[in-house]
């Protein structure tokens, strides 16, 4: 039972990218239909806006890519295994208790940073950042989806029930990626250790990555000329703030990262050559 998770996402990945395919093209003929940059859809933010946000961009759009990214991260052994723990051959769970501690570890911090709006400035990118780095990109997705619910619970930064049901899993595929792209580079390329290239990295992904994930609630949810000002915010006060946050996020995963495989060298040293 404990690989039922893994295989499952393994064995079906095929499956997922088929719907992400639909979805995508189902999400377009939406958007086309319902013309959301227009008046069409009411003022922004509307209750019928955010509901039409919650259907066409989650379970339509990007329910199937977060499954799809999942899947991804289900088949890399050494992104699944605790730091510093990874053992050749040695074929890990998606769901252990390591993983629920770390998701309920993770997702406090997230929803506890909620004492700072993200209008104000995004604190909650260093808990986010540090659950999909020094942590695995699945264990960040739900720590986005349950902290931001438990974050909207206790400082009322959103409505909870559109935080369940699409609000949170949305902003987890979003972050579920960028710790795609960051064990990618890391881990399976030779600059990935490198911290100053890592962090050029990161903030160019950061940037290109949320920009275009992102843009499809801000479609969504505002009609122009309402989107332009959504955006001019978005780039000028949303965007540098989550980049710092992140960034400090990223950088005590770093700290971690080394601090951890330091103690498993000291106790397990290399053998000596023959």
């Amino acid at each position: 039972m404990a690989t039922a998770a893994r295989e499952f996402l393994v064995k079906y990945r095929l499956v997922f990218v088929v719907w992400a395919i639909v979805g995508f093209f189902v999400h377009l003929g939406l958007a086309i239909y319902f013309a959301p940059w227009t008046a069409k859809m009411g003022v922004a933010n509307s209750p019928t806006r955010m509901v039409t946000r919650i259907i066409a961009d989650w379970w339509v759009f990007k329910l199937p890519f977060a499954l799809l990214a999942m899947s991804i991260v289900a088949g890399r052994m050494k992104w699944l295994a605790p730091r510093g723990r990874y053992q050749e051959g040695v074929k890990y769970p998606v769901f252990t208790t390591y993983t629920y501690v770390a998701i309920a570890l993770c997702a406090a911090l997230f929803a506890a940073s909620g004492i700072l709006s993200y209008e104000f400035f995004d604190l909650p990118a260093g808990p986010a950042a540090l659950s999909v780095t020094f942590f695995n990109p699945i264990i960040g997705f739900f720590t986005l989806w349950l902290g931001g619910v438990a974050r909207s619970l206790i400082f009322g930064t959103g409505n909870p029930v559109f935080w369940i049901f699409g609000q949170g899993p949305s902003d987890g595929s979003t972050w579920i990626f960028l710790g795609i792209f960051y064990w990618w580079f890391r881990e399976e390329t030779k600059y990935g250790k490198n911290p100053i290239l890592l962090i050029i990295f990161w903030v160019v992904v950061y940037w290109i990555w949320r920009t275009v994930w992102m843009f499809d609630i801000w479609m969504w949810l505002n009609p122009v000329p309402a989107l332009w000002a959504r955006l001019t915010w978005f780039f000028t006060q949303f965007m540098p703030s989550g980049t710092f946050g992140s960034l400090a996020g990223l950088i005590a995963a770093e700290a971690l990262i080394r601090a951890v495989e330091r103690g498993h060298q000291t106790a397990h040293p290399a053998p000596p050559p023959a």
